[in-house]
């Protein structure tokens, strides 16, 4: 969404109400592991000492991710969002997703894909989203904010 363009209530929730939909399927998961580590090395036989590391995730946070890219809150200019809340740690994301209003939503789609993104170059960014709690809190926020009219149905 573009900042001079100011969609109405029912038109944010038109717009993102699938995509939270779709990714509120994972949120008992994150209740449940919210704040423990979803990502571990794999330690198979034969491997050497000398060998590369090969990292094994959640295939329920896989999922997570996968269905995240499908979504329209991805959004590949997120630094520029981070900049302008100044958002330089989990806590800062933390902050701003508890403030953000409809809206603002897209700025919850920007913490959301700061996680997704630089997960796809190193790995250990989609778990950390896990073990903050910043994914479990972007979920609430949105199931809070598409519910301003009525609950969901998910």
């Amino acid at each position: 969404m573009q900042d001079g363009l100011k969609l109405s209530r029912d038109e944010i929730i038109i717009c993102y109400k699938d995509d939270v939909v779709r990714l509120m399927r994972y949120l008992s998961w994150l209740q449940e592991k919210s704040g423990t580590v979803t990502s571990g090395i794999y330690k198979g036989e034969g491997i050497e000492k000398s060998s590369m590391t090969v990292p094994v995730y959640d295939s329920t946070l896989l999922s997570f991710i996968k269905e995240a890219k499908k979504t329209d809150f991805i959004n590949r200019n997120y630094v520029y969002t981070y900049s302008r809340y100044r958002m330089k740690t989990a806590e800062d994301e933390l902050r701003v997703i508890s403030v953000c209003s409809l809206q603002e939503i897209t700025v919850l789609g920007d913490i959301l894909s700061k996680y997704v993104i630089r997960g796809d170059m190193k790995g250990t960014v989609w778990s950390e989203g896990v073990q903050n709690g910043v994914y479990l809190a972007l979920l609430l926020k949105l199931k809070e904010l598409m519910e301003i009219s009525k609950p969901l149905e998910y």
